[in-house]
């Protein structure tokens, strides 16, 4: 290797490691930062966004809040046993297919793991929150019974849900006072439409720390 090649190499390393000293990473700071990104699992990939605040208890543990909204998440084949049009019919299965959005709000922590003299800043996520579902007014089907377009109300909730992952940030600014963020994470509903279901988001965004 020549000269010139191995002191251009010293030249990059060195340029690296001064513009990683921020302190970035420390505690005390609040991060706020909207995202988007998309959902998995439940049918199809959809486009959904939302927002998180953290606050740092110190450079690794950083507890937060985050709401995300998944719009138009389809529901097909979903069985409906109040038959408004046909009391008799109870011996139909009565199918619907419709739209259902999800409202996602939860709280957990960040597991920072700091990289000596990076930007670069790993993280690990775990989270418990509910997904908020409004009131459905759809049409269901039973074609054994020959009834078709039968209106069926579904009542809206809040579900209990888990989730955890993992991502990255990347500290830029003077201070690392900005940043983006990529982040994926699984979630795990224990009750209502989407009870025993699993899915995924894969989120991007930007934040910056209010101090």
């Amino acid at each position: 290797m020549s000269r010139l090649c191995r002191f251009t190499f010293v030249l990059i390393g060195s340029a690296a490691a001064a513009f990683g000293q921020a302190s970035a990473v420390r505690a005390g700071s609040i991060e706020v930062g909207p995202f988007i990104g998309v959902s998995d699992g439940i049918d199809k990939f959809h486009v959904m966004g939302g927002g998180n605040v953290t606050y740092a208890l110190n450079k690794w543990v950083l507890p937060y809040f985050e709401f995300s909204y998944f719009p138009g998440l389809p529901r097909s084949n979903a069985q409906v046993p109040n038959y408004q049009n046909c009391p008799t019919c109870a011996s139909f299965t009565q199918t619907a297919s419709y739209s259902m959005s999800l409202s996602d709000f939860h709280g957990g922590v960040h597991i920072r793991l700091p990289i000596r003299e990076s930007r670069f800043v790993p993280y690990l996520v775990f989270a418990v929150g509910g997904l908020y579902h409004g009131d459905e007014h759809v049409l269901a089907n039973a074609p054994g019974a020959g009834i078709y377009n039968n209106p069926v109300n579904i009542a809206g909730g809040t579900d209990f849900a888990v989730n955890g992952g993992g991502g990255v940030r990347y500290y830029i600014g003077g201070s690392g006072t900005f940043g983006f963020r990529a982040e994926g994470k699984v979630y795990h509903a224990t009750s209502g439409p989407f009870s025993g279901t699993n899915f995924g988001k894969i989120e991007a965004g930007f934040f910056f720390q209010l101090h």
